[in-house]
């Protein structure tokens, strides 16, 4: 058996009153927080030789840029970690923005800087707490918290979150994965990390308070149940169509309590199976990184001229002062978001971004059964279990938001009939995207 070290630390990320938060179309000054961020560093050794590490922060999203600052830092330092770090965001939707963002950038570069040197003292931390440990692994699920967001509609065209109750719907346009992948870390038989693999949207409470979401509530009452400060890392699996949303029900679900709801219902469930947790006897460790070309949307003729004609109706509507659109009037095709979008559709015609774009995706695998996988999106959940099928790895943890973030990616039948996580936009990522991130994270996985 291997000789396995594990080390782990934390930092605070909470940014300043005040500071914007992102997840919107529009900043929103944050007046105070619900719960603090945090960013938490796992580092593994075997034998003293290989090394890998996981840090997650309680973000929106990170980019590649901020990545590779990083790096750069962890190179010059001759850190043993310099390239063998999955970096990956819990994609809260009430945290501080770190890029520009919707043709605006909002970001405090001071936030950042410490963002990046907090990182780089967390990973030290961790290194320097390395001690000999135990990986259990186990895999349950949960069937009633995340829905497929997006639906068939009777006119046939594609709606993302189209309301409760509405009675248009004819069907869901695609499936949910619901399973939960469990990785613990435990030091001297006690409990020292756990990592949960969990496939749903980290929007839950919007508003202008800070908080961590729904994985900071799971967190909060995972400890509260074991009693005792357990860490819990999130590793969001694929979710860009996937949300908390039931059509079918015409409760409410926004708002913290929201948030509190779904945190101690998948708590619960991942209380409920550890006990299946299984000891991993093999700990040898390997990390591997590949590039992926992820070119920007080039937008048909068809869809160019449909989206002038829309602006042409609608170019002098404009949204009411105060407020930010939401997505019910996305769902209800209001005025200014019909103008919004065809503004965005047009905008990949006439001011293309031109410079290429290029990504990194990472994969620590650990022995012959646990494997962890970057994908730098917001993956639709069939890309991730494409992956998983494909994977020679009984447990194949997904970090979608991993090492960069471009947006939204779906199979290239989710392109071109509605639905807003694909509508045209300078960002967006070209429809041919989604099959090479898979192929870049099946030819990782068989490395």
């Amino acid at each position: 058996m291997n000789k396995f070290e594990f080390g782990f630390a934390k930092e605070d990320i909470t940014p300043r009153f005040g500071a914007p938060l992102c997840g919107y179309f529009n900043p929103r000054p944050n007046t105070g927080a619900l719960d603090r961020l945090s960013l938490k560093a796992a580092v593994f050794r075997t034998s003293g030789r290989s090394y890998a590490a996981i840090v997650s922060y309680d973000l929106c999203y990170i980019l590649a840029g901020f990545v590779q600052g990083v790096e750069k830092i962890l190179t010059e330092k001759k850190s043993p970690l310099a390239g063998k770090v999955l970096y990956c965001a819990t994609h809260t939707h009430t945290g501080p923005y770190t890029s520009e963002i919707f043709d605006a950038d909002y970001t405090d570069k001071d936030y950042m800087q410490q963002l990046r040197e907090k990182t780089v003292t967390a990973l030290e931390n961790a290194c320097a707490s390395l001690a000999p440990a135990e990986l259990y692994t186990a895999r349950t699920e949960c069937t009633t918290l995340a829905f497929n967001r997006r639906y068939v509609m009777k006119n046939g065209k594609i709606l993302t979150n189209p309301g409760k109750l509405n009675p248009d719907i004819v069907r869901p346009e695609g499936g949910v994965d619901h399973a939960i992948l469990m990785m613990e870390i435990r030091q001297n038989g006690f409990p020292a990390l756990l990592i949960t693999n969990i496939s749903n949207h980290t929007d839950t409470i919007g508003g202008n308070l800070i908080s961590a979401d729904w994985p900071g509530r799971m967190e909060a009452e995972i400890q509260h149940e074991l009693g005792f400060a357990l860490p819990v890392m999130s590793i969001i699996a694929p979710q860009g169509n996937i949300n908390h949303f039931d059509v079918t029900s015409p409760v409410n679900q926004t708002g913290y309590e929201e948030a509190k709801r779904i945190g101690k219902a998948y708590a619960a469930a991942v209380l409920a199976a550890r006990y299946r947790l299984t000891r991993q006897a093999d700990t040898s460790i390997k990390t591997a990184s590949m590039q992926v070309p992820a070119p920007y949307l080039k937008l048909t003729d068809e869809e160019y001229a449909a989206a002038k004609k829309v602006y042409a109706k609608y170019k002098n509507e404009v949204m009411e002062a105060g407020r930010d659109f939401t997505s019910e009037d996305i769902a209800k095709g209001t005025p200014f978001v019909m103008k919004y979008f065809a503004e965005r559709a047009i905008a990949c015609r006439e001011n293309p971004i031109k410079k290429k774009r290029v990504e990194t995706q990472l994969v620590i695998t650990f022995g012959k059964d646990l494997a962890i996988v970057s994908l730098p999106c917001e993956a639709f959940v069939e890309l991730g279990m494409k992956i998983r099928k494909a994977s020679k790895y009984p447990m194949t943890i997904l970090a979608a938001l991993g090492m960069g973030e471009i947006g939204y990616v779906g199979q290239p039948g989710n392109y071109g009939n509605g639905g807003y996580e694909t509508s045209p936009s300078r960002g967006l990522a070209d429809r041919t995207v989604g099959e090479a991130i898979v192929k870049t994270a099946i030819a990782l996985l068989k490395k």
